[in-house]
């Protein structure tokens, strides 16, 4: 499935020595077991409650019906599941690496550019964030990248668009974000010129059912046919989506400068016109993909009921930071591709410097963790 890159040898190298710092930093963090919080404990709870009765209940005796199923089943098959989840992390590690390889192989040309966006999204806080915790979205974010990857080949090979299908199906009953993410997939096809426009609304139209119809069952379920007090259609949607627009913004301009509030705000807004401006003046499909699926991602969490701060976009974005740091680099491509010299190498070390801030966080916060995962006293886990 996964072609290797023959003429980049020292992109394969240094590839594994990222996913060995990265594997590294994760058990380095969670050294004495995985930090938990309150979803961590739904999964847990609702894992054992799966594989002893084959119902999903929360700690305290209660319906688990605010989180999809996928997540508990896979913990459930294992006696000690966070002990399970440590494999599971590096599968998803090593799955993601090849993913994200694939990916940057189809737009970035530079090997260097191309090994800085690996350090960037397999070394970064965001993905350190959602590998020391008791989470979902480690294997939600492997599944996003393999729909991303089957997306992007589909015209290549005519299965690739029912793994496109499985793919995008185990992603929503994983997270409901997943919505998010399969809705720009299905805009992304419905936006596809070279082929009729009947084609197009029948593709875009069966992978949205396909996809989306594990996660609209469950939901249905939850609220109609359990007593489980949860109605997906009385939450309070749309009602918080300017203060959701300003976190958002924030976060995004978070995970490339260190400022936070205003001018976080700004950078984020000045990142998203910059990728608007790289995906005009490309017209690469490859590119349109990558921002239609990143716009209509983060647009999902504008509506969603209740405010979310910086903390919670925190997570819910770690798993798009790939493609954010992918823009990014992108963008250094084209201005250093007829520059001088003395001009690309002034860049090629202005690149460098800023990957120290992603990497800074990290070990600043896994030494953090790893505190609090070893503290006698955390009673979080």
């Amino acid at each position: 499935m996964f072609k290797p890159i023959i003429k980049q040898p020292g992109v394969w190298i240094a590839s594994l020595a990222v996913l060995v710092v990265s594997i590294g930093l994760e058990f380095y963090g969670h050294a004495c077991g995985f930090l938990t919080t309150h979803d961590s404990l739904q999964y847990l709870s609702a894992a054992i409650s799966f594989s002893k009765s084959g119902d999903f209940l929360s700690p305290d005796g209660s319906y688990y019906s605010y989180w999809p199923p996928l997540f508990p089943i896979i913990l459930s098959f294992f006696k000690q599941p966070q002990n399970a989840l440590a494999g599971i992390n590096i599968a998803c590690k090593i799955i993601l690496l090849l993913v994200l390889l694939r990916i940057s192989d189809l737009l970035i040309k530079n090997p260097i550019l191309k090994i800085v966006f690996l350090i960037a999204s397999m070394i970064g806080v965001h993905i350190m964030l959602i590998s020391v915790f008791l989470w979902s979205e480690l294997i939600f974010m492997t599944l996003i990248y393999l729909n991303a990857y089957f997306a992007l080949h589909v015209k290549k090979h005519k299965s690739y668009f029912y793994w496109l299908l499985v793919t995008g199906f185990l992603a929503c009953v994983q997270r409901n974000a997943g919505l998010f993410w399969i809705s720009g997939v299905c805009l992304w096809l419905l936006l596809d010129s070279s082929l009729s426009l009947k084609r197009q609304i029948i593709e875009s139209g069966i992978c949205f059912l396909v996809c989306t119809s594990g996660m609209w069952v469950w939901n249905i379920y939850n609220t109609f046919f359990i007593p489980a007090n949860f109605s997906f259609y009385e939450h309070d949607f749309f009602v918080y989506t300017l203060p959701n627009l300003k976190s958002s913004l924030s976060t995004y301009g978070k995970m490339i400068v260190p400022m936070k509030g205003a001018v976080g705000m700004f950078i984020g807004i000045l990142f998203f016109l910059t990728a608007l401006f790289i995906w005009k003046v490309k017209a690469d499909r490859n590119i349109q993909f990558l921002g239609v699926a990143l716009l209509l991602y983060s647009t999902g969490f504008l509506i969603m009921p209740g405010h979310l701060d910086v903390f919670d976009m925190d997570r819910y974005f770690s798993v798009v930071t790939p493609i954010v740091y992918l823009f990014i680099l992108l963008m250094v491509q084209e201005v250093t591709r007829l520059a001088k010299r003395n001009t690309r190498i002034l860049i090629y070390s202005i690149t460098l410097f800023w990957l120290c801030y992603p990497l800074t966080r990290t070990f600043i916060n896994v030494k953090a963790w790893h505190e609090r995962s070893c503290s006698v006293g955390d009673t979080s886990k």
